[in-house]
């Protein structure tokens, strides 16, 4: 936890970006050890302006730090770097992967397979009915869905998946997670809270540049197995993140469209470069097979068959990481009760184990 001190430290350094931590980082290892680090040598190096030398010389104290960290997470703000464990690490190894996150929710559990559904802000009715199909048909398979609150196609594929009971979505935004851009999606912006996150990489109160935009789709496509394209025109924003998992190594699906629809151009194209071809939600399972054990779609199907509906719902929650009891209930919305006796039931079915005091986390 003293080591997110600094990164936090680090992190929120003015004028400090990406190139001056990486030398930093180079110069003296980890952010305490920059912290406390003999600043003479930063004289060594061309990349610092004098400024940057004066707020590196005489940094905040720890006390003032840990007070700037401690209103943050008042607002329900919690930091997460490189440095920690917690940091998701489908991230860890993308290119250009970002130094630290700012989140308001949980973060990925990374024992969870998870796609990004992404398309155009303007789609039409039919298209954004199509991702909100896949948002839920994702979810009820304990597929996470990823993708950026924007209008259309995003915000549609996140509806879905809130619309399913334990269902478990990320909004990546290009802003400070304590803004909700569009406005118009406060609803879902603060469910998302509830049901996976709100995450982003640039500072509370950061307001959303258009690069800010275009920079988060690596953070999209990062936290997901797969990207799912829908209805992006030639030059959407959307095709970058499809870029952005085909560098990362990631698969991607697309939506076939209309060859006359110039909504689905971009999409068409990518077909004709290889992406995967998507008419229903088994070409996605079957997809996941490259990245997730292969035996992942069977397996949820033998869930399936032999779980109660309320089971079903309550399983969908669980991670490998433990959740709490009062987490549960607040999710699926039953009563104290009924999720004990649903949890009982699971854990007689060797599905669920009990891992801490009222924690309950799925069996390995």
């Amino acid at each position: 936890m003293e080591q997110e001190l600094f990164a936090y430290w680090l992190y929120t350094l003015r004028g400090i970006g990406a190139k001056k931590r990486h030398e930093l980082q180079q110069i003296y290892g980890n952010a305490e050890q920059i912290y406390y680090g003999d600043k003479t040598k930063l004289k060594e190096s061309p990349v610092f302006s004098e400024q940057d030398k004066t707020l590196l010389g005489k940094p905040e104290t720890v006390k003032e730090i840990k007070h700037k960290m401690q209103r943050m997470e008042q607002r329900g703000i919690r930091f997460c770097s490189q440095e920690s464990e917690a940091f998701p690490k489908k991230l860890r190894y993308i290119p250009d992967p970002p130094y630290a996150l700012f989140y308001r929710g949980m973060l990925p559990d990374t024992d969870r397979p998870a796609i990004a559904i992404v398309g155009g802000r303007n789609a039409g009715y039919e298209s954004r009915e199509i991702a909100a199909g896949f948002g839920r048909q994702l979810a009820e398979n304990g597929i996470a869905v990823v993708s950026g609150l924007a209008r259309g196609i995003d915000i549609s594929a996140q509806k879905g998946a809130l619309d399913i009971p334990g269902g478990k979505t990320y909004g990546v935004l290009g802003t400070g997670v304590d803004i909700c851009y569009p406005r118009e999606h406060i609803e879902q912006y603060m469910l998302m809270q509830r049901r996976g996150a709100v995450i982003s990489e640039y500072a509370p109160g950061s307001r959303g540049f258009r690069s800010n935009f275009a920079r988060r789709n690596r953070i999209i496509s990062g936290l997901s197995d797969g990207v799912l394209v829908i209805a992006a025109r030639e030059g959407s924003g959307s095709l970058i993140t499809a870029e952005c998992a085909l560098e990362q190594g990631k698969e991607v699906f697309i939506v076939p469209g209309n060859i006359l629809d110039p909504s689905y151009a971009g999409g068409n194209q990518l077909l004709k470069s290889g992406a995967a071809v998507v008419t229903d939600i088994q070409d996605i399972l079957d997809g996941l097979g490259a990245f997730w054990d292969i035996n992942y779609s069977a397996q949820k199907k033998k869930n399936e068959v032999m779980l109660e509906t309320a089971e079903k719902i309550v399983y969908a929650i669980l991670g490998f990481d433990g959740i709490h009891i009062s987490e549960i209930v607040a999710q699926t919305g039953f009563s104290v009760p009924q999720t004990m006796e649903v949890l009982a039931s699971l854990e007689q079915k060797k599905l669920v184990n009990m891992v801490g005091q009222h924690y309950y986390a799925l069996k390995i």
